[in-house]
Formats: C-alpha cells, sequence, structure tokens
C-alpha cells in the first residue's frame, strides 16, 4: 500500500481545511472548507495577510497572545478561526515549516477540528507539507502563464456538439480526451466539477500530474502498454489511483483509457462511494459470519432440478469437508446423512414444495472422518411469481449435537434418579423368581434320586430327572455369568481381545446356533442377500454375544408362525447389523429403559418369559466398548427393529487388546496346508 494518509474521507477530511502561507505573511492557498470556516469564498482570500483570518496562539501561554509567524516552529498549536461576523473559534492545528521552490519559505497550517493529527504518530506530517506546497506553487505559476481567452460565441459551437455536451454533461463519470503527449484536449463538466481544474488549467499539465506519486508507477505501466500499441489498432487499459484535486484532497479514482489515433479516451469513475459500500458490505458479512460461527450455523440455497447447491462457508465446517476439495451436491449431502434419516429427510422437502410453506426437520449425519452429529434445518420456499411455482428452496442448518446430547444426558440421567431405587426392588422380585425355580427343581429332583422313590437308581425315569437337573443348572449358570459380565463392565475391567472378523460368516454360525430354539417357537428366519465380504475389527466372542442376545430376544417374543429377519449392511465409516421381528413390539414409553439393567418390559411378559433383564443392557454396553451405537424402533403388534452400528476399526482404549498379528499367522498357517 503506499505511504501517506491514505484515502481522505470526502465528507469530513482535514485535508481540506489547510492553507498556505508565503514568507511575507500573506495567503498562497486556503482551501474552500478554510473559507466557509470564516465566512468568506477560499479564492478571494487568496494574497491577503493571514492574520485577517486566523491567530496562532500558544497552548502553554495562559494569556493567549499572537504569535507571529516569523517565530513559529513546526508543531502542534492552538489557532483562533476570525470569523466574519461572528466570535473567534479556537481550534486545534498542525504548523509545518517547508523551504519549496527557488528557495522561497512557506508554511502549511493544517486545522484540525477534530483532534485526529495528533493521534497519527506514524505521520510525515513535513513531506506532505512540502509535496503540497510544491503542488500549490507548480499550479499557481502554470495559472499566470495562462492567456486569458475570450467565451467563444454561440455560433461557434455546431448544434450536434452543443447536444453532444449535454449528453455527456449528463453523466457522473469524468470524461476527457487528451493526446499522446499526454496533455488534455476537452473534458467534460463532471470532470471539472469533481478535480476542480478548468479546461484552461487542465492545459498546462500532462494527465499523469494528477496522480498521486505514490501511484504514478501502476498508473505509467498501464499507460505504455496502450501508448507502445500500433496506432491502427485500438488498445485499453484500466487502473485504480489516488487522483488529486485541486484544493488538496484525494480521492480512488477508477480509470479507463482507449487508444484511438492520435486521441486518448479516458472515462474516470469516482470509488469512494463504492467503496465505503464495499466495506460496509464487508464488516456486515464478517459479523454474519461470526455469528453463524458462534451459533454453529450456515445458510444454504438450492434451485429445484439442480445438482448443485450454494453453501456458506460454516456448512462446510458443519458437514466436516474441505471447501477446496469438496462440491456441494444433492447426492453429495445424500451420502453423508445417515440411510435411516434419507427418507424422512427426502419427504420433508418434497411437501414443502407441494405445499410452498415453510419447513422444518431434524437429521442426523456422519462426517467423512467420523463422528456422527445432529443437525437442525429450517427454511423456506422461493416461489416464482409468474407461475406461483416453488424454483427454490433456501434456509439455515444448524449443529445441534452437544445440546441434544445434553438434553439426552439430563433425560437419562432423570429417568435413572427416579428408577434408582425401583430397579432394587425389581431386581430382587426377580432374582428370587429366577433362582427360586431352577433351585426347587435341583433339590427336588435330587431328592427324588436320593430316596429312591421310584425304585433303584437304575429306573429310567431317573435319566429324565437328570436331564431337568443339568437344564436348571446351566439357567442358574447363564444368570451368573451374565451378573459377572455386566459387573465386570461398569466397573471398567472388561477386556476385548479384537481381531478381523468376517461378519457374514459370524452371522451364520449365530444363526446355527439358535436355529433349534427358533424352529421350536415355530419362528421362521430369513437371511436374503447376506454379503460375505464385510470384515470389521471386533472381538469374537464379545460380537457373538450381541448377535446371539439379539436373535435370541426376537425369538423369544415372537409369536408361532412369525419371523425374525437379518441384514448386514455397509454404512459410512463401517457397518450396520439389524435383527428385527413381527413379534410383540415394545411400547414407546418403555423404548428407553429397555437397555437399562434388570429393566423388562412388562409384568406380563416377565411371567411369560424367562429371563433377568440384562442381555439387552449388556448387548448395548458390549456394542458401546467397540465406539459403536444400538437404536430400537419398535410398534406394539407390529414388531421391533434392533441396529447396531459398528465402525470398521475400534477406537483407542484402554479395554482394547488386539489379536491382528495372531490372526494374520493363523490364516497364513492355514494357507500352508
Amino acid at each position: 500500500m503506499p505511504k501517506g494518509r491514505g484515502l481522505p474521507q470526502t465528507d469530513n477530511d482535514q485535508d481540506r481545511m489547510r492553507c498556505v502561507i508565503d514568507a511575507q505573511g500573506n495567503l498562497v492557498f486556503a482551501s474552500p472548507a478554510v473559507g466557509w470556516s470564516v465566512g468568506l469564498s477560499g479564492e478571494t482570500l487568496v494574497d491577503k495577510p493571514a492574520s485577517s483570518i486566523l491567530n496562532v496562539v500558544s497552548c502553554r501561554d495562559n494569556k493567549h497572545q499572537p504569535l507571529s509567524f516569523g517565530s513559529l516552529q513546526s508543531g502542534f498549536y492552538e489557532i483562533a478561526l476570525l470569523r466574519r461576523d461572528r466570535d473567534p473559534l479556537l481550534v486545534d492545528a498542525r504548523i509545518d515549516l517547508v523551504d519549496a521552490l527557488n528557495d522561497k519559505k512557506y508554511t502549511v497550517i493544517w486545522l484540525d477540528l477534530d483532534n485526529k493529527l495528533k493521534r497519527q504518530r506514524n505521520n510525515d506530517f513535513n513531506r506532505e507539507a512540502r509535496d503540497f506546497t510544491s503542488f500549490v506553487v507548480d499550479n499557481q505559476k502554470k495559472a499566470v502563464e495562462i492567456p486569458a481567452t475570450p467565451a467563444p460565441p454561440a455560433e461557434n459551437i455546431s448544434k450536434a456538439d452543443g447536444e453532444l455536451r449535454h449528453f455527456l454533461n449528463l453523466t457522473s463519470d469524468l470524461m476527457g480526451v487528451y493526446r499522446r503527449d499526454g496533455s488534455f484536449g476537452r473534458v467534460n463538466a463532471t470532470f471539472n466539477r469533481s478535480l476542480g481544474y478548468t479546461d484552461a488549467e487542465l492545459r498546462t499539465f500532462p494527465f499523469i500530474d494528477l496522480i498521486m506519486p505514490e501511484d504514478r508507477e501502476l498508473a505509467q505501466t498501464a499507460m505504455q502498454k496502450i501508448l507502445q500499441a500500433p496506432r491502427d489498432q485500438e488498445a485499453r487499459a484500466d487502473f485504480e489511483v489516488r487522483t488529486r484535486c485541486k484544493e488538496g484532497s484525494l480521492r480512488w479514482i477508477r480509470w479507463s483509457h482507449k487508444t484511438a489515433g492520435d486521441y486518448i479516451y479516458v472515462v474516470g469513475r469516482d470509488m469512494a462511494s463504492l467503496k465505503q459500500h464495499e466495506a460496509e458490505l464487508k464488516r456486515r458479512e464478517a459479523q454474519l459470519f461470526e455469528a453463524q460461527k458462534i451459533g454453529r450455523m450456515g445458510h444454504w440455497y438450492w434451485e429445484i432440478g439442480q445438482q448443485g447447491m450454494e453453501w456458506s462457508d460454516q456448512i462446510y465446517s458443519i458437514f466436516g469437508v474441505d471447501k477446496n476439495s469438496f462440491i456441494p451436491t444433492v447426492e453429495g449431502v445424500k451420502a453423508l446423512i445417515l440411510k435411516r434419516d434419507l427418507g424422512k429427510t427426502y419427504r420433508s422437502f418434497q411437501r414443502a414444495v407441494v405445499r410452498k410453506k415453510d419447513y422444518e426437520l431434524e437429521f442426523r449425519l456422519r462426517r467423512p472422518n467420523g463422528g456422527i452429529r445432529f443437525i437442525h434445518c429450517e427454511g423456506r420456499s422461493k416461489i416464482d411469481p409468474e407461475t406461483g411455482e416453488v424454483v427454490a428452496l433456501f434456509g439455515i442448518m444448524q449443529d445441534i449435537t452437544e445440546r441434544t446430547l445434553h438434553e439426552r444426558a439430563l433425560q437419562e440421567a432423570k429417568d435413572a434418579a427416579e428408577s434408582a431405587y425401583a430397579s432394587k426392588t425389581r431386581f430382587l422380585a426377580n432374582m428370587s423368581h429366577e433362582l427360586r425355580t431352577p433351585l426347587n427343581a435341583i433339590i427336588g429332583f435330587s431328592e427324588m434320586i436320593q430316596s429312591q422313590l421310584l425304585g433303584p437308581v437304575g429306573n429310567s425315569r431317573y435319566l429324565g430327572y437328570v436331564g431337568d437337573i443339568q437344564r436348571a443348572g446351566r439357567h442358574l449358570l447363564d444368570l451368573i455369568n451374565d451378573i459377572l459380565d455386566m459387573s465386570k463392565i461398569e466397573v471398567g475391567k472388561y477386556e476385548l481381545h479384537v481381531e478381523e472378523i468376517n461378519v457374514g460368516k459370524l452371522i451364520c454360525q449365530a444363526l446355527n446356533m439358535v436355529e433349534g430354539h427358533a424352529h421350536e417357537a415355530q419362528v421362521r428366519l430369513v437371511t436374503d442377500d447376506l454379503p460375505m465380504d464385510i470384515h470389521i475389527v471386533a472381538d469374537r466372542r464379545a460380537l457373538m454375544q450381541i448377535l446371539l442376545n439379539l436373535l435370541s430376544n426376537a425369538i423369544k417374543f415372537t409369536e408361532p408362525g412369525g419371523s425374525v429377519e437379518v441384514k448386514c449392511l455397509r454404512e459410512l465409516g463401517g457397518v450396520a447389523l439389524v435383527v428385527s421381528d413381527t413379534g410383540v413390539g415394545i411400547p414407546q414409553d418403555k423404548l428407553n429403559i429397555v437397555t437399562m439393567p434388570f429393566e423388562q418390559v412388562s409384568s406380563e411378559l416377565t411371567r411369560k418369559h424367562e429371563g433377568s433383564g440384562l442381555g439387552l443392557a449388556i448387548t448395548k454396553d458390549l456394542i458401546e466398548l467397540h465406539g459403536g451405537t444400538l437404536e430400537i424402533d419398535s410398534d406394539v403388534g407390529i414388531g421391533t427393529a434392533v441396529t447396531v452400528l459398528l465402525p470398521e476399526k475400534l477406537p483407542d482404549s484402554k479395554h482394547v487388546k488386539t489379536m491382528l498379528a495372531d490372526a494374520t499367522s493363523d490364516r497364513s498357517a492355514e494357507l500352508t496346508h
């Protein structure tokens, strides 16, 4: 950026409040604003004594005695403006002594109504004063050399020329024509009015002298390209520079040059208002960006029928994708949204298009680098006023993951607190029932064998009793194992031994183990299109226990003639296992408690089906140890679907012990045999 004071403000600029005084104390230049302040015209003040409009006062002199210009040094002072028909006005000022051309001395006074100059510590006032004084003296010299020319008679202006000037003077752009040597030939009235020079004054210096010295290199480089072009070809150059007005102020102007033969046509556009507008837009955009960043919110726009979408920067952050590499499209968004939420998301947008109303929904997405986020989407439909049809959808998206998880945690804590005492009572009741029944069988049949009630032990009926004893003992063992597993998980001592597992084969093994149970219950097992090429890293025993618990529950609560279906699907970043049945279902108000330890759905089901209430609780904990999630969807009388989401690779944890090396060795050994 060029050095100096930068771009002055057009409406309130201290550059306009300044004057130049020669060695005799007479005014060489006074800006229009100085003249307005004292009630006179700036041009009428030239060659008049400076003491007629201002007195310099020492800040350290309490008596405020006037000082002579000959005794001043460069620095800050107080000046009394002698206003016409009004009381004097005391203002701050900056005074600089300048040795200009021809060894003449001048004094430049900068009036500072807003006390801004003292805060510009890095400003080189002396250099600017010399530059400005040279500019004033040079223009003054050229103005003296301009011969007075009478105004041309009206008959010398053709009708066409007069009409053309009227049109040119209507525009707010600065227009002019100058020769290849840089001298001006003609300008429109806007040019004169904006920069303050008359036609005669403009003919005394080349166009490049209008440009600030710091910006001239840029302008000269652009102008050289068009000047070096062949005369029979049109060439154009555009550049934006600071341009000096006659009274000393600066304006940012974008100049466009075009050659035509021996002449160069120039059009300038004042960029001050545009720059202020751009600065305001940038400020508002920055505020909007910060507000959206704080609220984890972004805006989007999508035209119906188009693949591409428009996203704000925050939407990329919400979806966890890189703005430079990810192109937002409908298919790209669908790939990130969880499959279970795609249907309701599509229906919400479809209803918005059909009903032409606002819409609101929530969905979940999985980021490419892992992690599920909860998103709230709210928006509107854009309607074509001519056809009345919806042509676009737009709105905002907000990441509500932390809020959702916090609300869930609060609800879970509330439910846990309310049911803590009741859980103990239910546990004792369930355990007393579950332990009493098999123990009675063990004790009763053992006594019958001991007393040989039916005769010698060699009687074949004793074999049946022995079988009953065995089944009761195994049932007790299962209960005790569940309690021990639950205890290990709760105290953090359950260790996972992970290896690479073919999920499809493991599902087949689990189905073989429950096939007899399903046959006895007259329940059909369905496994259509089970993939055999999906592998994940997991604990084989724990994953088998998860499958057996889900399959056993599904068979247990499905009436004869029903079915249990198992699916295995690829999910973004992992695999989804879905076990669904056509059983009795679970009431909606019980879905949040069925995975809690020792909880069962109802007293009727508890009496009909044996169980400790630990199966789903252990299943959920084993899934979470793998870094996965368990979700249950159910309708009473229709059935239940349990979805297990497992990542391809387990997160780092002290509970994980890898067996990948052992598994690799085992596979190598199998290949050698």
